[in-house]
């Protein structure tokens, strides 16, 4: 019996110290894998040389102790594989605990937040900034206005631009390449000589026949004005 009161109880050790404890004894059990390892080489390698010295109880002992190297490691396999499954679900469990720590803390936060907050206030401010928005749009369409009272009528506007548009036509049509004045009197002037010319050439072809005594003349004279409209 305690006589200064009850016993105190051993703190409770941390599932980290746990782990840590489980892989310290899984690197032993690599050890001694290891080791075991070697022990069943060293009993084959003797067994096949004492088989060939015609030592055959020799090699038969040296197979049965690898048999019996064999067997222990087959269990350290066994305790291995169930070490390596403790220390999975032993890091599993520590880290969803400490998750839920964290949540914990988190929704004690939130909580605490939301007891310092007045849906209220909230209420309230967000009125508050309402009526500011509103008015710094007021504000914005008010510095947005025309200065001055000069007001322009819209049909007026279209009608000068439509002018505009129909001078700026005009003025690309002139600017199109024309005949040259001179060269466009000639043009005129050939085209008023041949049309003298076919009359004259039907005047003759209509005429009497000139008196017998002149065929060649006539004949010559209208070979030339042929000649000349080129027929």
């Amino acid at each position: 019996m305690n006589l200064f009161g009850r016993a105190k109880k051993a703190p409770k050790p941390k599932i980290s110290e746990r782990i840590n404890e489980l892989k310290e004894a899984q690197e032993m059990l690599d050890k001694q894998e290891k080791h075991l390892e070697k022990k069943m080489k060293d009993a084959q390698r003797e067994a096949l040389k004492k088989s060939r010295a015609k030592n055959k109880r020799g090699a038969i002992f040296e197979l049965k102790r690898k048999k019996m190297f064999e067997k222990r490691l087959n269990q350290l396999y066994g305790q291995r594989e169930n070490v390596e499954r403790l220390i999975n679900a032993m890091e599993v469990v520590a880290f969803n605990k400490e998750t839920i720590e964290t949540m914990k803390k988190g929704k004690e936060a939130l909580t605490q937040t939301i007891k310092e907050v007045d849906v209220d206030d909230v209420n309230e401010l967000m009125d508050d900034i309402n009526e500011q928005v509103s008015m710094a749009d007021e504000i914005g369409e008010a510095m947005g206005q025309t200065l001055g009272n000069e007001e322009y009528d819209e049909d007026e506007l279209e009608k000068e631009l439509e002018d505009l548009q129909n001078e700026e036509m005009e003025a690309e049509m002139l600017k199109a390449p024309d005949v040259p004045l001179e060269q466009k009197e000639v043009k005129e002037e050939k085209e008023i000589n041949k049309e003298e010319d076919a009359e004259i050439l039907n005047e003759l072809k209509s005429a009497p026949a000139a008196p017998t005594k002149k065929p060649k003349i006539a004949d010559k004279e209208l070979d030339a004005v042929t000649a000349s409209l080129g027929i």
